[in-house]
């Protein structure tokens, strides 16, 4: 408990009122006026002790009431019984002058004297159950003199020696704590501790004992603590130092609240320079600096060196962090850039980033090239090709390269995609124009032989589907050369052979209508020709145009081999054979 606390209660009202009721022996309102003090101040020890000194002070008041009484009655009932043996000794007296006059004088001398002892050892135990109540009340001097006069009147009194034996021992406790208090207003704490722990053991429940001397021990570890402290700052251990003086606040926050406030402001802007002085000053440092700035602008809210310099702070490390996010994105793409997963961790960290800085155009753009990425190849598993090609015409425009390419892939396989349900539709001019785009997209990627191929064919058809079946065979025969399959087909002498022959044929003869739905034919089972495939099995973060693009195939030509109609989202550990052109 702080002296602050204890004079809050000492100068209450209630307090007063009770005290002055307690001291004029009314103890039923002096209890209710404490009892309204205690709800005020529920933990407050000394109230408590207060309360049962009072309650011991009220029961010898009443029994002194009711001994009075008792004696008042005593001594009616005595006087009576004096009168009456007054009488009869009289009348005694009278007969035996007349008859035994000697023997009854000895009779009433005899009775005399036993009325007397018994008279006189009631009184001692009533005086005796008196200087039992002073014990409790703690009013040893007065219950000595109760027993002192006992003594005189009968030594051999049963229990009056303990009694007298326990009186002294309490005198000498009241002299100890008297002696305590006293060296307590000098200052002497480590001598009145000293004295006050020998009354603990000697007599635990003695007045506020107790409570005193754990106040003292507090106060002796608390002034200690704030040595300890001192040292710490002045030897320039600052981080020991507040450490200390934050302790001192939690233990007791109106212990030399100035100073340790003072000190502990100081402590701060110290620790957080000293770390600051360090040769490179780690993210988790900065953050431990920025922290040390922020609590000692707690204590001086207004000071300006210290928002200042926590604004320095706050700005060095904004710029790491971001930088430390923008590292494990641009790390965690450089390990796999045509991974899903690896696209979204890098989403992650980049919007990290972006929280810190919210306008930075280039960790924007990154964000939103990451963002539009794995939403386009949500899109494309989901054959959303107009929001597929929307979505990477951006990243590409942005950035042709991203995803190592995979970007572009992706673009041009949904560009071939779109076109091919125009075909379906019977939208030729639609298709063409899509093929045509990606057409132009193979061309921007290294070892593009295969996907121009692709292209090309799909525009043959949609302008054989136009009518102008001399430009389709023209290009489906420029094709096929290019790409060295019209070998590769006849070598294989398999049914393909025949029908490559028989668009040759027609096209020698002049007959392209015919020419076109061979070559048609022959190029929709084109994948029959290619002469390598390998079995890969789907790892998390795999999709289908990633595999195109890192095998150098179409998705076309994947789905084509393994009997697909749509575009499927990849289940991991689950194998695709991937064809390939020689």
């Amino acid at each position: 408990m702080s002296s602050n606390a204890a004079e809050s209660y000492l100068k209450s009202p209630l307090f007063l009122d009770a005290m002055g009721h307690f001291q004029v022996g009314k103890w039923d309102e002096g209890f209710t006026k404490l009892s309204e003090l205690q709800k005020s101040f529920p933990i407050e020890p000394d109230l408590r002790t207060l309360r049962q000194e009072m309650e011991v002070r009220a029961r010898i008041s009443e029994y002194e009431i009711e001994e009075n009484n008792h004696r008042r009655r005593n001594q009616i009932t005595k006087n009576g019984i004096k009168f009456l043996v007054v009488l009869v000794i009289a009348l005694a007296g009278f007969f035996a002058i007349s008859t035994y006059s000697g023997w009854i004088q000895g009779q009433i001398s005899s009775a005399q004297s036993d009325i007397s002892e018994n008279l006189l050892q009631a009184q001692l135990a009533v005086e005796f159950r008196n200087g039992q109540q002073l014990i409790t009340a703690g009013k040893s001097d007065e219950a000595l003199s109760v027993y002192e006069n006992i003594k005189l009147k009968n030594p051999d009194f049963p229990g009056l020696s303990d009694a007298i034996f326990q009186a002294q021992d309490l005198k000498e406790v009241e002299e100890q704590y008297t002696q305590a208090m006293d060296l307590l207003q000098l200052g002497d704490s480590a001598q009145a501790l000293s004295i006050l722990q020998e009354i603990d053991q000697i007599m635990p429940n003695y007045r506020d004992v107790s409570f005193q001397v754990k106040k003292l021990q507090s106060q002796t570890e608390m002034t200690s603590l704030m040595q300890q402290a001192d040292l710490a700052y002045a030897e320039g251990r600052y981080e020991d130092a507040l450490s200390g003086y934050e302790s001192l606040r939690l233990m007791d926050s109106s212990f030399q609240t100035m100073l340790v406030e003072e000190n502990l402001f100081h402590s701060y802007i110290q620790a957080a320079q000293a770390l600051l002085e360090a040769p490179v000053a780690s993210l988790d440092a900065l953050k431990k600096i920025d922290d040390y700035f922020s609590k000692a602008l707690a204590l001086r809210p207004l000071d300006r060196e210290a928002l200042a310099a926590r604004t320095q702070v706050r700005l060095v490390i904004e710029d790491s962090m971001i930088g430390d996010y923008l590292s494990q994105a641009q790390a965690t793409l450089a390990s796999a850039p045509d991974s899903m997963d690896a696209q979204q961790l890098a989403g992650e960290y980049l919007g990290l980033a972006l929280s810190i800085r919210p306008n930075d155009p280039d960790i924007m753009t990154q964000f939103q090239l990451a963002s539009a990425y794995i939403q386009a190849v949500n899109n494309f598993a989901g054959s959303k090709w107009d929001s597929v090609i929307t979505q990477l015409e951006y990243v590409v425009e942005q950035q042709a390269g991203y995803a190592n390419g995979t970007a572009v892939q992706t673009l041009y396989d949904a560009y071939i995609a779109r076109g091919t349900d125009y075909l379906a539709a019977g939208e030729y001019s639609m298709a063409l124009e899509d093929f045509q785009r990606a057409a132009i997209l193979a061309q921007q990627l290294p070892d593009s032989d295969t996907l121009s191929f692709e292209a090309q064919t799909m525009i043959a058809e949609s302008q054989g589907l136009l009518n102008h079946f001399q430009d389709a065979v023209l290009i489906y025969q420029d094709a096929l050369n290019k790409i060295g399959l019209r070998e590769r087909i006849f070598t294989l002498q398999s049914p393909l052979t025949e029908t490559l022959a028989s668009a040759e044929y027609s096209s020698n003869v002049g007959d392209y209508k015919s020419a076109f739905y061979a070559y048609q034919k022959l190029l929709r089972k084109r994948v029959e020709a290619y002469d390598n495939t390998t079995i890969v099995t789907v790892k998390s973060g795999d999709y289908i145009t990633m595999l195109a693009h890192r095998y150098n195939t179409t998705v076309a030509a994947i789905l084509s081999a393994n009997e697909m109609s749509n575009q499927p989202r990849l289940t991991p550990n689950t194998q695709l054979i991937i064809p390939t052109l020689p």
